[in-house]
């Protein structure tokens, strides 16, 4: 016999989309409650069972080798129309049941069922906490209490899962706005620069717009691979970089070329932080101060693991600071040499510069969790 319609089916249609419940994204959360609760009744199906519009999909099973079923093997259907907990002690001898499938397979049918319902804080329910055995029982007043405990903890991991998708829709959308704030400072400085009559002030809004790069790519990688709940998302390194040097590429003079090489890294987004702003660092400094009056060259970034432990970053250009005794000037006070130094000590690294093989070269090595 098939349930009625609930009286709230427009909601529960909406909760149960609102928790994503038949997506797969619950996925083994509730696979410890649904053998706890077969352990503690004696039963040997357990199910966390969610009755949609057409179906009901077992979001966790424990016992019964299926997905779901039919709305006509549903006893589940029938208990959500219940106030309190449904418990049919022979399925057989229940109008609602005695037809059912499960219960009239010849081979292996299913005889006693007791379902806890999964309801919202608002009261609609979703579906049931269920035990099933193959043989007429009765539940005692422990067991009841147990599965209609067991019933609410699914509520309230659904309720954590549905608050921390909501929080994480949130951060996104705070990325998102800081991202696109410092896209349009970036844009202010880069016309400010380009308005402005003194070098000097030309190029210290240059610097501005190509830090605020750095934290525009960096957001930008929080947006597109943090996962929710994650408060320390790990960024693909490698791709955020890149960003960073296409950035620097759109910036350099006329006849610089910058390449790049990095080795596969992962890192949290403070880290990949300091490494955005060392690589805008050293490849700054070294575009303004190595190649004077219109020289060409190139500069080389690479990253790549080095012995157990450690991963390396390097910058060598093949301008005129492997000649210069005390290395690439910095007009500004020594501030590009401060963040530089303050980046490597944040990733816990190694800073060496000095002249390279034609040029000038920057080193840091810093300690990672190498696969």
């Amino acid at each position: 016999m098939l349930a009625a319609i609930h009286p709230d089916h427009a909601l529960r249609r909406a909760a149960i989309a609102r928790y994503g419940l038949g997506s797969r994204v619950h996925a083994g959360a509730f696979d410890g409650l649904v053998e706890l609760a077969s352990q503690i009744s004696g039963c040997p199906i357990a199910l966390v069972s969610i009755v949609r519009e057409a179906d009901q999909v077992f979001e966790a099973s424990c016992g019964l080798d299926a997905a779901g079923s039919g709305l006509d093997a549903s006893v589940c259907a029938h208990a959500i129309l219940q106030d309190e907990m449904l418990e049919i002690g022979d399925l057989r001898a229940d109008p609602r049941t005695a037809d059912n499938p499960l219960v009239t397979d010849p081979d292996d049918p299913l005889l006693f069922y007791a379902g806890a319902q999964i309801r919202t804080p608002d009261g609609v329910p979703l579906g049931a906490l269920c035990v099933l055995d193959r043989r007429p029982r009765r539940l005692g007043d422990a067991e009841r209490r147990a599965l209609r405990i067991l019933a609410d903890q699914v509520m309230q991991r659904l309720e954590l899962h549905d608050a921390i998708r909501r929080q994480d829709m949130l951060r996104r959308e705070v990325d998102h706005r800081v991202k696109n704030n410092l896209a349009n400072v970036a844009v202010l400085a880069r016309m400010a620069s380009r308005s402005a009559r003194s070098a000097e002030t030309r190029e210290t809004l240059a610097a501005v717009e190509r830090r605020i790069q750095v934290m525009v790519e960096l957001h930008s990688a929080l947006h597109a691979e943090a996962e929710p709940g994650v408060d320390e998302a790990e960024l693909d390194v490698p791709v955020y970089l890149g960003r960073v040097v296409d950035h620097l590429r759109g910036m350099a003079p006329r006849g610089v070329a910058i390449e790049a090489e990095f080795a596969p890294l992962r890192q949290v987004a403070r880290q990949a932080s300091a490494l955005g702003v060392l690589v805008n660092e050293v490849t700054s400094n070294a575009c303004r101060h190595g190649f004077p009056d219109g020289r060409a060259g190139r500069i080389v970034l690479r990253g790549a693991p080095e012995g157990a432990s450690d991963y390396v970053l390097t910058c060598e250009d093949d301008g005129i600071g492997g000649v210069a005794s005390e290395g690439p000037a910095d007009p500004a006070g020594g501030l590009g040499l401060r963040i530089v130094e303050a980046s490597a000590s944040q990733l816990s690294g190694r800073l060496s510069q000095g002249p390279g093989e034609r040029g000038w070269r920057t080193r840091v090595a810093f300690p990672v969790a190498l696969a």
